[in-house]
């Protein structure tokens, strides 16, 4: 079986339900059990993801933590997007069943568009967690402010595969909890700076097609064409694709794959509903992309079809 878990709230159920189908869809052959880290979701809202999970087979669980588990914590980057419930993924030892000794945590900005199997199938021995570097991996600030040598990296939080028994043999949660109290400033970028700070020597770093984030499509300086070269094919086709910055839901998204979330929102409840089924959104839209469409501004993503 194949354990996989989310913190979420109320705000994020509808992105939830997406990446739910896109599991389900991709790993028709598989038995999975969803983990949903939660406070304050409705009957209704419960209701919606349980549906949807039992449709193809497979079973849900919900928690509903105790606020206190994180008295004392904030959110400093992207407070308006995101929510307390984002620091529940660094005490899941703490809220999961002691049987469960390994898990695949999801972000809900995500489309899983093929087999799973082989990440659940990594090698966690010694270690803590496997994950993606992030793009911010390549920022001496972060070192710097996080107080660990650049030579161990930095990876995304969004998705994770957690070896939760060595989390509970070292009391990593424990350990989460006493770094930030013991040094708040440190924490900009919320629970991923914070779980970096404390397995960045307990992390195995893994192939980008299991994490493909928002900044690898862009066209940002460090990405030059020999990277676009050597990563076209996991660019073109990933297995985990994350909308970490521009979400495909707002109505100015330009991501390259924004559409594969649609795909996946018309097999839910929400099926074909679109910010851009707005006029107002359509017009606001048009404005906002007219310098691109005129070339007055440079792209700001790749083009997967010029890449090779």
């Amino acid at each position: 079986m194949i354990h996989i878990a989310f913190n979420i709230d109320s705000n994020y159920v509808r992105h939830c339900a997406v990446t739910l189908v896109s599991i389900f869809e991709n790993n028709k052959e598989e038995t999975i059990s969803i983990h949903v880290i939660a406070r304050g979701l409705s009957d209704e809202d419960k209701g919606i993801l349980t549906q949807l999970t039992k449709g193809y087979n497979n079973s849900i669980f919900f928690y509903e933590p105790d606020m206190k588990l994180l008295e004392g914590f904030s959110i400093r980057k992207f407070s308006k997007r995101i929510s307390m419930a984002t620091y529940y993924r660094c005490i899941l030892s703490r809220l999961l069943p002691k049987n469960i000794d390994k898990l695949i945590y999801l972000d809900c900005d995500i489309v899983v568009l093929g087999s799973i199997r082989p990440f659940w199938d990594t090698s966690l021995e010694g270690v803590g967690v496997a994950a993606v570097e992030d793009m911010g991996c390549r920022e001496p600030q972060r070192y710097e402010i996080l107080k660990y040598p650049m030579e161990y990296s930095y990876f995304n939080a969004g998705v994770l595969l957690i070896n939760l028994a060595y989390w509970r043999k070292h009391d990593l949660a424990t350990a989460c909890i006493d770094y930030f109290h013991k040094y708040p400033e440190r924490i900009l970028f919320n629970d991923q700076d914070l779980l970096n700070s404390v397995l960045y020597k307990d992390k195995k770093l893994i192939d980008l097609r299991w994490n493909v984030q928002d900044a690898f499509y862009r066209n940002p300086k460090q990405l030059d064409d020999e990277w676009k070269k050597k990563y076209a094919n996991v660019l073109r086709h990933p297995v985990i694709l994350h909308y970490t910055n521009r979400k495909p839901w707002e109505y100015d998204s330009q991501h390259p794959l924004r559409n594969e979330y649609f795909k996946y929102l018309d097999l839910t409840p929400w099926k074909g509903e679109r910010i851009l089924n707005n006029p107002i959104y359509r017009l606001k839209r048009f404005f906002r992309l007219f310098p691109f469409y005129v070339h007055v501004r440079r792209p700001k993503y790749i083009s997967l079809d010029q890449i090779q």
